[in-house]
């Protein structure tokens, strides 16, 4: 299997007895049985690349139950709209289930796991109602639908991923049962990959104060445009169009949307800059750090804050296979009285985000 499926960005070496001993420190730091149980899923699947593992954690989501009933609500056959990586993923998740194939204009006669990928007039010669067709494509998906609906696929057979993903996805990074009751509200929270500038409004609600001080950051500048016209509102919020990482260094900034993330060779370059340096001794209360493979870098240049400050944590750690381990261990590298709450956001996207929380606080 391509690792990519699971894991888009590329790890470091590991040292194997370091490993081992990280483990058994961050298992011990789980503060709840679910916490544990997406640790070890996440870990199996990190360590196998054999992606049901994490079947068990994701139908407890809301999300992901209905997907997992709907892809065994019947015996009929079920088809993936789409042979990409959250298509593949899809397949890995669920792999004896009764799938079809694929469907994909683009890769037409192959094979992904034994399953066929065929193209949309293919598909349509055999489709019958009762036919079930997800569609697992992230942009574009409406499009898709129309389309299908379009060429007499009934409605009531397609279903779109995005759907079962966003329904899981609620509550993400302001979870009232884990970390509400321990952040400092009068200090800041600080929005490190704000995107769109959901999560920077999100959490002014949550703390049911719209004047809460808030830090946002975000580096793509058409991420950047929409979130300085969504929060141009409130003058408590201050955003930069920044990259933040552990050195100033020149980097590109590459992809779009809610997928950007720094990487060389692209034509937009921004200097990165490294936390401590930015907010130097301004309180922080909370930090989210979402930023496509490069929390680690971030932490790093956030240390002199987390080692004095000690702010709740809101890590996203899915993007690497390693991340599983090394956020927390580099988090109790910082702060050694931090103890943590692992939760799931996804139906099949892998969003897992590690929250940190002091113990003495």
């Amino acid at each position: 299997m391509d690792e990519r499926i699971c894991f888009p960005y590329q790890d470091d070496a590991q040292n194997i007895p370091e490993f081992l001993n990280g483990i058994t420190q961050v298992y011990g730091r789980m503060l709840d049985e679910k916490s544990q149980r997406i640790f070890a899923g996440r870990l199996l699947v990190s360590l196998t690349g054999d992606y049901s593992y994490m079947r068990s954690v994701l139908i407890h989501t809301p999300g992901g139950k209905r997907l997992n009933e709907v892809l065994c609500k019947d015996g009929s056959l079920k088809y993936i709209y789409g042979a990409g990586i959250r298509g593949k993923r899809l397949a890995e998740l669920f792999p004896d289930n009764n799938w079809g194939g694929f469907i994909d204009i683009n890769r037409n006669g192959e094979f992904y796991n034994n399953i066929k990928i065929l193209d949309l007039n293919q598909f349509l010669s055999i489709y019958t109602q009762g036919m079930t067709i997800i569609v697992s494509n992230m942009q574009g998906a409406q499009d898709i639908k129309d389309n299908l609906l379009e060429k007499g696929v009934f409605p009531e057979d397609i279903y779109v991923l995005n759907d079962f993903d966003a329904e899981s996805a609620k509550g993400m990074y302001f979870p009232t049962d884990c970390i509400r009751a321990v952040i400092e509200k009068e200090k800041s929270f600080v929005d490190i990959g704000c995107y769109d500038g959901k999560d920077s409004l999100d959490y002014m609600r949550w703390m049911d104060n719209d004047k809460a001080k808030i830090y946002a950051f975000e580096p793509d500048m058409t991420n950047y445009k929409v979130c300085r016209e969504k929060l141009k509102a409130y003058p408590n919020i201050e955003l930069f169009n920044v990259a933040l990482s552990d050195m100033e260094q020149d980097v590109s900034v590459m992809g779009s949307g809610e997928m950007s993330y720094l990487g060389e060779g692209g034509n937009e370059k921004i200097r990165t800059q490294i936390l401590d340096n930015v907010l130097q001794n301004r309180p922080v209360g909370y930090i989210k750090i979402d930023v496509e493979g490069h929390e680690v870098k971030v932490l790093k240049g956030a240390e002199k804050i987390i080692r004095n400050q000690h702010p709740v944590m809101a890590v996203s750690m899915y993007h690497k296979k390693s991340d599983i381990w090394r956020i927390p261990e580099l988090l109790l590298e910082y702060n050694r009285e931090y103890a943590f709450y692992m939760r799931y956001y996804g139906a099949a996207n892998g969003d897992t985000v590690l929250y940190a929380v002091d113990c003495k606080k």
